[in-house]
């Protein structure tokens, strides 16, 4: 059957230089259209607020198992001396078959969690939260179900997200009986705390932030390490002991800013 002209005859006519122009109008609006929707997928990647896939669960929770990541873990009911129990936890082990994360703590008093209450789950490296409960806790030691589903936090709230109190210097300047001292680079101080039972722990290294005649800042890597109204004694600095131990009381455990995993342990020295 012959070609019909009426058909082809307007591209039959066209010489190279307008064939090619047709053919790149042709591929630019093809490319558009599929670009928009690669976008709008893209788009609704980013917009997502929630992971319910199976397999990506489980991708991510063995992402924290292998890198170690310390996620927090914290109650919001208050304790009963009026402070909600905040701990980082590390996955030391995690089994997609039995559907089961085992946490230890990463603080060496260990998890003052409450069995039977939930408990909510952070990631701050990845902005993705979930509410859990416990099948089995102890001080050293955390088992939960692998979660059904993850909550993805935007940026703007997660940076809302206020689990420890941040450190904000000047803010607390007024509160302080006599001007603080910032520490040298590297500067450290043994601290030994008084335990329930009143005996002392080992004295642990931590570095020193600031210091007065009135108190001490410290570093510390949990935000349980240490806990409000903890009684402690310093009995060394950089390694030297000290003639007499200073003896002080925790007043405050604030995060430090742009350093999450670091903690500043406000200390009050007190008057003998």
């Amino acid at each position: 059957m012959a070609p019909n002209n009426s058909t082809f005859g307007e591209y039959h006519n066209l010489d190279n230089s307008s064939l090619f122009s047709s053919f790149c109008s042709i591929i630019y609006h093809y490319i558009r259209y599929v670009g928009m929707g690669v976008a709008k997928k893209i788009e609704a990647i980013e917009e997502r607020k929630f992971i319910k896939d199976d397999m990506e669960i489980i991708d991510l929770f063995r992402l924290f198992a292998k890198t170690k990541e310390k996620l927090w873990v914290w109650q919001q009911k208050k304790d009963e001396n009026g402070f909600r129990p905040v701990h980082f936890a590390i996955i030391k082990k995690f089994d997609p078959l039995k559907k089961m994360i085992y946490f230890v703590p990463n603080n060496s008093r260990g998890f003052r969690l409450r069995e039977k209450e939930e408990m909510y789950l952070f990631s701050q490296s990845r902005n993705i939260a979930c509410k859990v409960t416990a099948r089995e806790l102890g001080s050293d030691f955390l088992i939960i179900s692998t979660p059904l589903h993850l909550n993805i936090l935007s940026e703007e709230l997660a940076s809302k997200l206020s689990i420890v109190e941040k450190e904000n210097e000047e803010s607390h300047l007024t509160e302080r009986t006599a001007p603080r001292k910032t520490a040298n680079d590297g500067q450290l101080v043994s601290i030994e705390r008084v335990e329930k039972d009143g005996t002392l722990s080992p004295a642990q290294m931590y570095g020193l932030y600031d210091i007065s005649k009135g108190g001490m800042g410290f570093r510390a890597n949990d935000p349980a390490e240490f806990l409000q109204n903890d009684k402690i004694f310093v009995s060394a600095v950089d390694g030297k002991p000290l003639p007499q131990k200073l003896s002080g009381t925790v007043v405050a455990i604030r995060q430090m800013e742009e350093e999450f995993e670091t903690f500043k342990i406000g200390v009050k020295f007190n008057k003998d």
